[in-house]
């Protein structure tokens, strides 16, 4: 039995306010407090409804699932990808960006339904960051005990750096775009 990765994606987006001003719209200066304070987290993913909901409410479901689950990412079960980004099912001892980090407080309604859901199958929460993935060193080198050769991170997870991050680059900028993903 293998392990797949749910994978969903965030942009914050800041509250800006404006004022009329002698003829001419002006956007009201606030701190950067000011605007993390006010900032919400919102899904960028597409969602239908899911009409298990509302036949089979015990189940305690999601009202939502998405409507296409590899919009952002297609690609299938990389062990590689799964141990750079959390440590999960890192047989290899592969660099990875953070351990598994949970599920952010401020995670998106419509995401937090999905996330609240019953299944126990899932495991390892985490998120991170566009920023984090950038600045991560993708052309290291490991020995594969498995196939008992050399390989490249940037060779193995090619189909996430040439598709996946170009994808989230175009949402917005690096620390205001975030991955939520977890396995099972």
């Amino acid at each position: 039995m293998g392990t797949d990765i749910c994978f969903f994606v965030e942009v914050r987006h800041y509250r800006r306010e404006y004022e009329w001003i002698n003829g001419a719209v002006r956007e009201i200066t606030k701190s950067e407090e000011e605007l993390n304070s006010t900032a919400r987290w919102i899904s960028m993913d597409k969602w239908m409804i899911n009409p298990d909901y509302y036949l089979f409410p015990e189940k305690k479901i999601s009202k939502l699932k998405p409507s296409d689950p590899h919009e952002f990412y297609s690609g299938g079960r990389n062990y590689d990808l799964f141990s750079v980004l959390s440590n999960t099912r890192n047989d290899q001892n592969l660099p990875f960006i953070s351990s598994p980090r949970g599920i952010p407080i401020d995670t998106s309604p419509d995401l937090r339904e999905i996330v609240l859901e019953d299944k126990e199958d899932f495991y390892d929460h985490s998120w991170l960051l566009l920023e984090e993935i950038i600045q991560f060193n993708w052309d290291q080198s490991y020995f594969c005990d498995q196939f008992m050769e050399y390989r490249n991170i940037k060779n193995t997870c090619s189909e996430f750096i040439n598709v996946t991050i170009p994808k989230l680059l175009k949402l917005g900028s690096a620390e205001d775009v975030r991955m939520i993903f977890w396995f099972g």
